[in-house]
């Protein structure tokens, strides 16, 4: 029965029934040697060692050697099964990115990305802009921003073009994690954390202030008090008259706005097509 020590220390003993076939974040059944000369050290997938080490990265692309977790034979990187047992690794095996899994996921391996992706090749679209592969549903809809998705999270400030984490994209063509999405969503904001435009279908929203704006009797001296506003979500400047319950975009009807000053002028100026 072979062992496997791990820079961590930990000495894994293959062939009992409480192994664990890989780490937490991948099941497989070997260790990815690091490719840098001053480290070497094994780890059973990148994110392991990057979570371990602060002074470089893993670079999956120059992996070179592996080592069987079953037997403890170290060998090339350059095929699914071991060379010395004969165990397969992974049952998705990437020869690009070195990447070994013994679960289905629908993983494929994207050039215009560099990396794999899971999910099926056939439910995403690359798109070149943005840098990224992205769901079918939105191939004809989303907002194209260069390169977006080399950006970090904008939430917890983590890699976004190679997270594991699932990675969503807002109307405003702005990506941040599902789970940190989720977050903003919880502390009852539902705007993006980078434009402040909205990040879902507010409609509904928008209407309920209507009604409460029917209901709500404004101080005499207010009555005729003219504002400028800015939407956020069209991007225009109108002039509106000023109501407490909230400032109401006249050319899109979103409440995403702010407020830029009072008119003076006793007629408003015409609103610009666009700014």
């Amino acid at each position: 029965m072979a062992q496997v020590q791990f820079a961590n220390g930990q000495i894994l003993s293959q062939g009992s029934e409480d192994d664990r076939e890989g780490c937490k974040h991948y099941e497989r059944l070997c260790g990815l040697v690091c490719p840098l000369a001053s480290c070497s050290e094994i780890y059973v997938c990148r994110l392991c060692h990057d979570d371990a080490i602060d002074s470089h990265k893993l670079d999956r692309h120059k992996v070179a050697q592996i080592v069987c977790l079953k037997c403890g034979s170290k060998q090339p990187s350059d095929r699914k099964d071991c060379r010395n047992c004969a165990v397969i690794f992974g049952n998705y095996f990437c020869p690009i990115c070195h990447l070994f899994d013994l679960v289905e996921k629908g993983q494929f391996h994207c050039d215009g990305c560099g990396i794999c992706r899971a999910g099926g090749r056939e439910n995403y679209f690359h798109c070149s802009k943005c840098g990224m592969c992205l769901n079918n549903s939105v191939k004809d809809e989303h907002t194209c921003v260069s390169e977006v998705s080399k950006n970090d999270c904008s939430v917890c400030m983590e890699d976004l073009h190679t997270s594991v984490r699932p990675v969503v994209q807002n109307p405003c063509g702005h990506m941040l994690h599902l789970d940190c999405r989720n977050r903003i969503y919880e502390s009852n904001r539902y705007t993006c954390p980078l434009c402040n435009k909205s990040m879902t279908d507010m409609s509904d929203i928008w209407k309920s202030m209507d009604k409460g704006k029917q209901q709500f009797e404004i101080p005499r001296e207010l009555s005729d008090f003219r504002v400028n506003i800015q939407c956020r979500d069209c991007n225009k400047s109108s002039i509106i008259m000023f109501h407490m319950m909230g400032l109401k975009c006249d050319l899109c009807g979103s409440y995403n706005t702010s407020y830029e000053g009072t008119v003076d002028d006793p007629e408003p100026p015409d609103v610009p097509a666009d700014n």
